[in-house]
């Protein structure tokens, strides 16, 4: 047995038979360095020591290679994970710690959930006000059709529901389009830090 394969039968002491609830993926993603860590694991797909993840998410949180990691930047987020995130993901049945070992795996609940973050940078607003706001005007649209006000009187009713479902279509793909960029676990940083590469 490999020291980056933690027996099976720690994983069965471990690994939760429950599904993972709201309460504990709220919990969880509400902190940057869990959700780095989770991200890198699903990335991996396999165990990782903990030092492993600790230089990964410190790269990511100093925006700079590991390479150019200092001995402070590495430590600080090695304690912070050991002391304090790993348990509460271990406590929570998210991932199998092997203590002695240094190892971490995560569990079945979140290893196979798709888990995507939606991350609104800059000036842009969230999907949610955006499908609010395009409902309001074509609730308008309608509105002043049905009512054959101005230069929507010419205008077919059908032309209209065309119109409207073609933008809510389009825009539909789109947020397909960006949740798909959103996942954690797909290659490359976390979901926020490419959000605010693009912003930027």
């Amino acid at each position: 047995m490999t020291a980056s394969d933690p027996s099976a039968e720690s994983r069965s002491e471990r690994e939760p038979s429950a599904d993972l609830s709201t309460e504990d993926v709220y919990e969880v993603l509400s902190n940057r360095r869990r959700r780095y860590a989770i991200h890198y694991l699903k990335q991996t797909g396999e165990p990782v020591d903990v030092s492993t993840i600790a230089e990964q998410v410190a790269a990511w949180e100093n925006d700079k290679p590991i390479e150019e990691l200092d001995s402070q930047e590495r430590k600080r987020v090695y304690i912070s994970l050991y002391q304090s995130h790993l348990p509460t993901l271990e406590k929570r049945g998210l991932v199998a710690y092997d203590d002695d070992r240094g190892i971490v795996e995560l569990t079945d609940p979140i290893a196979n959930a798709e888990i995507y973050l939606e991350v609104v940078a800059g000036r842009n607003v969230p999907w949610s006000y955006f499908y609010l706001g395009l409902s309001i005007v074509s609730g308008l649209l309608v509105a002043l059709a049905y009512y054959e006000v101005g230069v929507l009187e010419s205008v077919p009713t059908v032309a209209i529901a065309g119109v409207i479902t073609l933008l809510f279509g389009i825009s539909a793909v789109l947020q397909t389009i960006q949740a798909g960029r959103m996942r954690l676990g797909d290659e490359g940083p976390p979901p926020e830090i490419r959000a605010e590469s693009t912003a930027d």
